[in-house]
């Protein structure tokens, strides 16, 4: 119990206590029966989603097999965690993953599943980046995409047997998302054969990597290669090095390397961001990755067949943080949520003989009053069933970003064909700002939803986000990455109006306009966004009227998926219109504001047509029953309905909708949280998301958030001594002043 002992009293004053205690608790219900009974109400199984979301029933058995066996191995441990200095978080969490490839061999013998699979949910479920999360996020991801065949060989089975551990130091004290602009130098000598790293400015300085601080020996650097030609120092822009930086024989840095921790961060610190600075530094000429881009000994450079081929592992770290997006999202969401059901707040009412069956053997059901769940105050379901909700869809847009990446990896790798790039490029761009605003907000509004005990440290919505803010900013500012999504609209824009003005003058048939008069450039951008998520570009406007009535939105979601194309659609080609035939960047720097906003709603209809895309095929080829198909099918409305009326100016501004239609929306969002009401728990457990995973008191299955609390905060290690620090020095001498019997009265 996490109850101290029972004082040793006299009778007369257990007499005296016992009606006071018999009054309190006959009003006191377990919230673990509350969440059970919650359970009991729902509508679908959540067994059923769950296989559903997880790949199906094999992947989910997979994933709680795993959970298990690192449940129960005491390395993996996280008791305490919250109460950990940052040198202790660092050692335990670099503890963790250094134990993760022989549980993922140990489990995969014993026929649990594949060891890369297993050693995925692993990292997932340990939920603390740490001082090799670049090694495996970054450094073994740019070497397999950027590396040549031999520099594959080499580097591989040093990586992945931790014979070197790296990290992928591209941001610097003065440059961040604008890599044309670092400055750190890579030049070419060509008696050597080999290249000069050097940090030739204090703003050069590489700041922020993770694993460099402390961990890394080795660094892929992004540098400006600089190679002479014709006597001339040439500049061919950020190319990627591997450099090492600290000695393997006693982690000394190596000679001209200047390395070390930037310090304590909001969130974040079981990783070792630092700051790397090069004097000079010589590595040889295979330092230089060189798959797509070639320097040959006679320092001759050879560029890669497709400009931006080295895009391929930047698009891989964004399309991982959409993935991530989702993930934190379900945690804060299931947090929030289990937390809302059993916590009782205000307004007691007459309980339900289902509710007095469930609360303790003293009350007497005549006077038997309880307090309301938080869940059942409409403000609390606004709050948190659309966030639930954005949860689902994120699932699905992390799936179909992920399908997209591996696709163009696939064409790319076996047919050279980077014809895909340029809209996995703006996709990747424009969601990983999308998700990663959305998911940073959901987790404090999560935190907002459960009052103070959500400020608390072992609610875990404090490292949640602190952990998680960081995807804002790094690997590109959103605001920048909006403007790259932005660029890639106006170019789809602008190769439609060429298209269309061609199509009016070409030959029967030839209705993209592809006949040879035309820039083939422009029919290839039109063929290529005809087939992606920018195809609403090229269809024709809704109109703005519905035979004089007020347009309804209501549920249909083919409709709710029309609206926010239209929406997108007017706000890019209204932004393209203001910019005339001024050159993108121009365009960009002079309506900026607008082309944010616009690639955000680009964003917003991606994400609800894909979440409608994906909750139909379930339906088509129906995969679940009825029930579970019918809450999908409430949670993509709601998402759409919800997410349109947070911005409903954009749909306004045009008379797409009405102040009738807005209403409209209002009430719908109103039925559609009554209705999911009852799914509330099942659609938390539907996410699978394992306690150990979760490490919150708040948030746990079994939903008996008091006991964990108190039992969590007595064993806190600022709880061993009942005096506190500094208190022989500060407050002994003060207090003995004042003991009873000293006063002058």
């Amino acid at each position: 119990s996490a109850l101290p002992p029972p004082r040793a009293v006299d009778a007369r004053t257990k007499a005296l206590q016992a009606p006071s205690t018999r009054m309190i608790a006959c009003n006191e219900v377990d919230p673990r029966e509350d969440l059970r009974r919650e359970r009991s109400t729902a509508s679908f199984p959540a067994r059923e989603l769950a296989a559903l979301l997880a790949g199906g029933e094999t992947k989910l058995v997979l994933r709680e097999r795993v959970a298990d066996a690192v449940r129960n191995d005491p390395v993996f441990s996280k008791k305490g965690k919250y109460f950990m200095e940052r040198a202790e978080l660092y050692s335990t969490t670099l503890e963790k993953y250094l134990a993760l490839p022989k549980l993922a061999r140990d489990l995969s013998k014993q026929g649990v599943g594949e060891p890369m699979a297993i050693a995925r949910i692993i990292r997932e479920m340990i939920d603390e980046p740490g001082g090799l999360d670049l090694h495996l996020g970054m450094f073994i991801p740019t070497i397999r995409g950027q590396g040549d065949d031999a520099q594959n060989k080499f580097w591989m089975p040093r990586c992945l047997k931790l014979r070197v551990i790296g990290t992928y130091a591209q941001t610097e004290l003065g440059h961040g998302t604008y890599i044309r602009g670092l400055e750190t130098t890579a030049t070419y000598d060509t008696q050597a054969e080999q290249f000069i790293v050097h940090s030739p400015t204090l703003t050069s300085t590489k700041w922020w990597p993770g694993g460099m601080g402390k961990t890394a020996t080795h660094a892929i650097v992004m540098a400006r290669l600089l190679v002479t030609e014709r006597g001339e120092l040439a500049d061919k822009g950020p190319h990627a090095f591997v450099v090492q930086i600290r000695s393997n024989a006693n982690h000394e840095t190596m000679p001209g390397v200047t390395a070390g921790d930037i310090g304590p961060k909001m969130g974040y610190n079981a990783v070792d961001n630092g700051f790397l600075r090069f004097d000079h530094v010589r590595v040889a000429r295979d330092a230089m990755l060189m798959k797509h881009a070639r320097v040959s000994s006679d320092g001759t450079y050879t560029p890669p067949p497709v400009a931006k081929a080295a895009y391929g592992t930047m698009v891989f770290v964004r399309s991982d943080i959409v993935m991530n997006a989702a993930l934190y999202m379900k945690k804060a969401v299931v947090i929030a949520t289990r937390y809302n059901l059993v916590r009782r707040q205000s307004n007691p009412v007459k309980a339900t003989s289902a509710l007095l069956r469930s609360a303790s053997s003293t009350q007497n059901e005549s006077t038997e009053k309880l307090e309301t769940q938080v869940i059942d105050y409409q403000h609390s379901q606004r709050s948190l069933f659309p966030v639930l909700a954005k949860a689902f869809a994120f699932h699905t847009t992390s799936d179909y970003m992920r399908r997209m990446y591996f696709e163009y990896e696939k064409q790319s790798r076996t047919k050279q064909d980077f014809s895909a790039l340029p809209e996995l490029h703006a996709t990747s761009s424009g969601l990983k700002a999308y998700c990663s605003w959305a998911t940073k907000d959901a987790i404090e509004l999560c935190r907002l939803c459960c009052g103070g005990q959500g400020f608390m440290a072992l609610a875990g919505f404090g490292t949640t986000f602190g952990n998680y803010a960081p995807n804002a900013t790094y690997e590109g500012d959103n605001n920048v990455l909006c403007l790259q999504t932005a660029r890639y609209l106006l170019k789809v824009c602008r190769a439609a109006e060429a298209v269309g003005r061609h199509s009016t003058r070409s030959a029967p048939g030839d209705a993209l306009g592809t006949s040879s008069s035309l820039d083939a450039s422009a029919s290839q951008m039109v063929t290529a966004a005809a087939a992606g998520a920018a195809r609403y570009l090229l269809e024709r406007p809704s109109a703005n009227v519905h035979g004089g009535s007020s347009r309804r939105v209501g549920r249909d979601l083919d409709l709710i998926v029309s609206a926010y194309a239209h929406a997108a659609r007017r706000q890019i080609t209204a932004a393209a219109r203001r910019a005339g035939s001024l050159p993108a960047d121009s365009a960009m720097q002079s309506d900026m504001v607008a082309w944010i906003k616009a690639a955000k709603a680009h964003c917003a209809y991606v994400v609800v047509r894909t979440f409608k895309d994906a909750v139909c095929e379930v339906g088509a080829k129906k995969y679940v029953s009825h029930q579970t198909q019918t809450a999908m099918e409430r949670l993509v409305a709601l998402h759409g309905l919800a997410t349109m009326d947070d911005c409903m100016g954009d749909f306004l501004e045009d008379g797409y909708l009405d102040a009738a239609g807005a209403e409209h929306v209002r009430v719908e969002i109103t039925a559609l949280l009554a209705e999911l009401r009852p799914d509330a728990a099942a659609l938390t457990d539907a996410f699978a998301l394992d306690d150990y995973f979760l490490n919150s008191a708040l948030g746990a299955t079994d939903g008996d958030v008091y006991a964990r609390l108190l039992y969590e905060v007595q064993d806190a290690p600022f709880n061993k001594k009942h005096t506190p620090p500094g208190y022989e020095t500060l407050l002994r001498d003060r207090l003995r002043k004042g003991v009873e019997g000293t006063s002058k009265l």
